[in-house]
C-alpha cells in the first residue's frame, strides 16, 4: 500500500515520548490560519517557489520551453530537480508502508535507548486512514512503539482501529468554542470533541496538544477550557502547551497563498509562562512544553 507523505523526520524529542523518528502525512480536512505547514494541507503534490534563493538564471524558463504538457507533476519534478538553487522544490512524495518503516528502522537504536519509537502526524493521519493502519500494523510486526498526532476530525471508527497499534495520541484542541474554531481552522469541533470523549472512553491514552497564538486563541477563557477538557477525561495525561511559531510565513509566500493574518513574531517567554500557570491553577493534569 503507497500513500502521499511530506516527508520523514529523524530524531524529533517533541512528538512523543522518547526519540523518535515523525512521519508527516500530506492531506488535510482543517484549514487553520496558523498552520506551520501549509505544503501539508492538500493531498496532491505542490510546487514552491522561494524568491530569496532564485538566481534568476533563467534554466527553469528553458526547460519549460522544451518539457510535454500533458502531465504537470512531471513537469514540475522536473523544474524542481533542475533548479540549480532549490529554489524550485516539490512538496510530496509517494511511499509505500515497508519503504517507509525500513527508513522508520533505521532509528530502532535511539528508541530503545531512549523508549522512543514512530510518531505519525501530518498533515492529519485521518485523512489517509488505511495507509496510517498498514503502517502501524507494520510497526507492530517489527516491535516499533507508536504514536498518532491527530486534530480528530474523522471517523471515530477509524481512531478506535488505530488505537489497536498506538502507546499514545496527541490530540489537538485548536479552539474549545465551536464558533470560533470554525472560524478559525474552517470545521465546527463538535465532531472532534465528540472523538475524544470516545477516546478517553475506550481507554486510549491521550496528551493534549494546544496550539496557543497571540490575540487569535490565546484568552483565559479558551485557557481555562482546556483544563476543565483534561480534568474530566480520566485517560488524559497531560497537556502541552505549543507556542506560536511564525516561521511558516514563508511557506506561504512560496506557494502563492494569503497566511490568513497570522502574527509576525513569536509569543514572549512572559507569556508562555502565563499560558501554562494560567492552564495549570484549572487543572491537576500536568500542564508542559512539548
Amino acid at each position: 500500500m503507497t500513500g502521499t507523505i511530506l516527508n520523514i523526520e529523524h530524531f524529533a524529542v517533541h512528538d512523543g515520548p522518547g526519540i523518535r523518528t515523525v512521519v508527516f502525512l500530506k492531506g488535510c480536512p482543517l484549514r487553520c490560519l496558523w498552520c506551520h505547514t501549509p505544503e501539508s494541507q492538500r493531498l496532491e503534490f505542490e510546487l514552491l517557489y522561494n524568491r530569496e534563493h532564485c538566481l534568476g538564471c533563467g534554466s527553469c524558463q528553458q526547460l519549460c520551453r522544451r518539457l510535454p504538457v500533458a502531465d504537470p507533476l512531471d513537469a514540475e519534478l522536473a523544474l524542481a530537480a533542475n533548479c540549480p538553487v532549490r529554489a524550485l522544490t516539490v512538496a510530496g512524495m509517494n511511499m509505500s508502508a515497508a519503504q517507509i518503516i525500513a527508513e522508520v528502522e533505521k532509528d530502532r537504536i535511539f528508541f530503545n535507548e531512549s523508549g522512543g519509537g514512530l510518531t505519525i502526524s501530518g498533515g492529519e493521519p485521518l485523512f489517509q486512514a488505511e495507509f496510517t493502519l498498514e503502517i502501524m500494523r507494520l510497526a507492530e510486526q517489527k516491535g516499533i512503539n507508536c504514536c498518532v498526532e491527530s486534530c480528530g476530525y474523522g471517523k471515530f471508527k477509524y481512531l478506535e482501529q488505530f488505537s489497536k497499534y498506538t502507546d499514545i495520541f496527541l490530540y489537538d484542541i485548536k479552539a474549545t468554542d465551536g464558533e470560533l474554531h470554525r472560524r478559525l481552522t474552517g470545521v465546527d469541533n463538535t465532531l472532534i470533541l465528540e472523538n475524544l470523549q470516545k477516546l478517553n472512553d475506550s481507554g486510549a491514552k491521550i496528551i493534549l496538544r494546544c496550539p496557543l497564538i497571540p490575540r487569535i486563541n490565546d484568552d483565559e477563557k479558551h485557557l481555562q477550557e482546556i483544563a476543565k477538557i483534561a480534568e474530566r477525561l480520566s485517560n488524559v495525561q497531560a497537556i502541552h502547551v505549543e507556542p506560536y511559531n511564525p516561521l511558516a510565513k514563508s511557506k506561504y509566500r512560496q506557494l502563492n497563498r494569503a497566511d490568513g493574518g497570522i502574527p509576525e513574531d513569536f509569543p514572549a517567554d512572559e507569556t508562555i509562562r502565563n499560558y501554562l500557570k494560567t492552564i495549570t491553577s484549572y487543572t491537576s493534569k500536568s500542564v508542559e512544553l512539548p
